[in-house]
């Protein structure tokens, strides 16, 4: 922002479990501080941060929402992310650019499996962090208990900063441990705590400088003018976390959480140097520019708006810049703060800021700005893996290419959709990381595109392979009147190892066959593999030998051989003691430990193989290996298993023989999609 020096720039990521109050308290605070000139609701459907139809319609978050404010000098860039799994590539795009991290916490649930989640992303970029304990004006709240949480799955460091005053519906501010403010107010046990507290926090903050330890040693205290930038160094550090609280209904705590975070999260300039590559990017107005690109999103008014946070220099609107990525020049229009819908313009931009650029031609999510004297490509964003995959089917003929389109567009919005082509099971797959995903993006499809789809269950790419040695031979003969058609083959097909492909191999001696329609012969061979005999899937893992033929000087033809070889290769592939291959994939699940037994039984009833099991403060997570056949409607019914607060990451292990009491459904399934074509 124009005239705010770096030391005052905050740029931060609100992170924390769905449902935990993230937006609400980001309401209160562009509210309180001015940047909004009411107070929106999310049950209302008021809210700054919820801005598309999607959002308000089921009150949830679905998409990082990037918003400032000033609060005593300070510029504030607080990006609100969603909180449900189906969502969490938005949070690491946005933990990936932010200095600090506030995360929020429940104080009706305590710690979830979503906060231990956002929590470990955060440890990814070794970033200093705060913790709000929300919705404490709630039925059932509990302050106590909330903490016990945080401390048990996060450590000692988390200490509090404030306490509430008061409880659930009789809560009535919040007292500031530091200076003392509302401390008198406090009941007797809670007094007694703020004691304790107290001198945990002068402890933390003592041991980030040698003299300030020496003088708490003699004095037994520490004032509040050096208390301050000693706990602001010791959350740098990271070996504290101050824990605050508060009502974002009741405007309780919310003041005091923006005080904090001026004093205690540290600017560009305290986070320092960047090393990418041999270069050092200084946060640094006169220096070079340098920006990341996070989030792309398609506005109804203004086109393609791409968000990204700059690191090093000064923009103005209608500059020219470098993408370091892709290795091309653009140009800036105007420079934008985005303010719920409303977009403002700014006349510039510098490190800390998140600014938005409308209508950009070549520049997507993860790539790097630079000045055109200084290129520097940052690390690429880290991506979760998309769990859930969908047929997608349009409902009215003629529309594939619009469907096309539209979803090109859309996953370059979300990195984490992904939208391809299977070409063995000639299906369009539509990937995210979650049933809610998926339906949010067909939802954008029909609202901004025009076009409604069907989703399906995916085909399972099964293949096909061999057992056992066995021959094949074809002769192809066919006369017309003119020239005919001959070719013979012979060929052995041999079963490989797991993973080896294919081999095509010559064994022909004597000249049976001439040299030059041996690949006509491989080119039919693997024209038949693409459909094996048992239910039309490739076949894999095979090696081909062609040993013997004849042929005719005269009738003989690539065409021939080709169709030999072909028809050689399914007549010894049925006499080889053919099997069905099925995908097995790695599996691990994140949950509660309450619902081990559940989650273990489930897994043994998709034919799963339980490899291991390890605890995660109260989470328990779970190793397996399972049929991908099993896992296409996983997602739902973990978390319906779970109410919610199970997550899993799968990944493709390898090929596996089907049990054969399920190949007959295979094959039935497979008949009945090739007679609906």
């Amino acid at each position: 922002m124009k005239g705010v020096p770096v030391e005052k720039v905050r740029t931060i990521a609100l992170i924390g479990h769905g449902g935990c109050g993230k937006t609400s308290l980001l309401d209160a605070m562009m509210f309180l501080s001015g940047a909004h000139d009411r107070h929106g609701r999310v049950d209302a459907g008021s809210s700054i941060g919820d801005t598309s139809d999607e959002e308000r319609e089921r009150r949830i978050s679905i998409q990082s929402h990037p918003l400032h404010c000033t609060w005593k000098e300070h510029s504030i860039f607080i990006i609100d992310t969603p909180g449900y799994a189906d969502f969490i590539g938005d949070v690491a795009c946005s933990l990936r650019v932010a200095d600090a991290a506030l995360v929020v916490v429940d104080a009706v649930s305590g710690v979830d499996v979503g906060t231990m989640r956002v929590w470990k992303f955060a440890d990814v970029h070794h970033m200093p962090r705060m913790i709000v304990i929300s919705r404490l004006d709630k039925e059932n709240a509990d302050y106590g208990r909330c903490l016990d949480s945080i401390t048990h799955n996060f450590g000692d460091k988390c200490i509090p900063i404030f306490l509430p005053i008061g409880r659930q519906s009789a809560l009535s501010g919040v007292a500031d441990l530091p200076s003392g403010k509302g401390v008198e107010a406090l009941d007797a046990d809670a007094k007694a705590m703020a004691g304790k507290v107290k001198e945990k926090l002068v402890e933390a903050a003592a041991e980030t400088d040698d003299k300030l330890l020496e003088k708490y040693l003699e004095a037994g205290d520490l004032a509040p003018e050096e208390l301050a930038p000693a706990l602001q160094k010791a959350v740098l550090s990271g070996s504290l976390v101050p824990v605050l609280c508060s009502s974002a209904e009741k405007e309780i705590g919310v003041q005091e959480l923006l005080d904090a975070i001026c004093a205690l999260l540290p600017s560009p300039a305290d986070r320092g140097e960047i090393k990418v590559g041999e270069t050092v990017i200084t946060p640094a107005p006169r220096e070079p520019f340098s920006a990341l690109v996070f989030k792309s999103v398609t506005d109804p008014f203004v086109g393609q708006l791409t968000y990204f946070r700059i690191y090093s220099g000064t923009i103005q609107p209608n500059t020219s810049f470098y993408n370091a990525s892709v290795q091309k020049s653009e140009r800036f229009g105007h420079l934008y703060l985005i303010k719920g819908k409303e977009q403002i313009t700014v006349e510039e931009g510098a490190p800390g800021d998140i600014i938005a650029v409308a209508k950009l031609k070549n520049t997507l999510v993860g790539n790097s700005l630079t000045a055109e004297s200084r290129p520097v490509e940052f690390p690429p964003v880290w991506l979760p893996k998309p769990v859930i995959s969908f047929a997608v089917y349009s409902k009215k003929r003629g529309e594939e290419e619009k469907i096309a389109t539209g979803l090109h567009r859309i996953t370059q919005d979300d990195p984490t959709l992904k939208a391809i082509r299977n070409s063995e099971t000639k299906e369009f797959i539509l990937t995210g990381m979650g049933d809610l995903h998926i339906e949010t993006a067909v939802q954008r499809l029909k609202n901004k595109f025009g076009v409604e789809v069907e989703l399906r269950t995916p085909t399972v790419p099964y293949k096909e392979t061999v057992m056992m040695p066995a021959e094949g031979h074809e002769r192809h003969k066919k006369q017309t009147g003119g020239r005919g058609q001959y070719g013979e083959v012979y060929l052995k097909v041999e079963p490989m190892e797991r993973g080896s492909g294919f081999e095509f191999v010559d064994d022909v001696v004597g000249g049976v066959i001439p040299k030059g329609y041996l690949p006509a012969i491989e080119k039919g061979v693997r024209g038949a593999m693409e459909g094996g005999v048992v239910a039309g899937f490739p076949v894999v893992d095979i090696c081909v030998r062609c040993f013997d033929g004849s042929y005719h000087d005269v009738d003989s033809s690539n065409l021939s051989f080709e169709l030999a070889g072909s028809k050689a290769f399914k007549d010894g592939m049925t006499k080889a003691k053919p099997i069905l291959l099925e995908p097995i994939y790695n599996l691990e699940v994140t949950v509660p430990a309450e619902y081990m037994g559940a989650i273990t039984g489930d897994l043994n009833s998709r034919r799963g193989r339980i490899m291991g099991m390890e605890q995660i403060g109260e989470l328990q997570k779970i190793k397996a290996q399972v049929p991908l056949a099993e896992m296409l409607r996983y997602c739902t019914e973990l978390r319906s298993l779970t109410g919610g607060r199970g997550t899993f990451e799968m990944e493709f292990a390898f090929y596996e023989e089907l049990p054969g009491m399920l190949v007959p459904k295979i094959v039935a399934q497979s008949q009945a999609k090739k007679e609906e074509k």
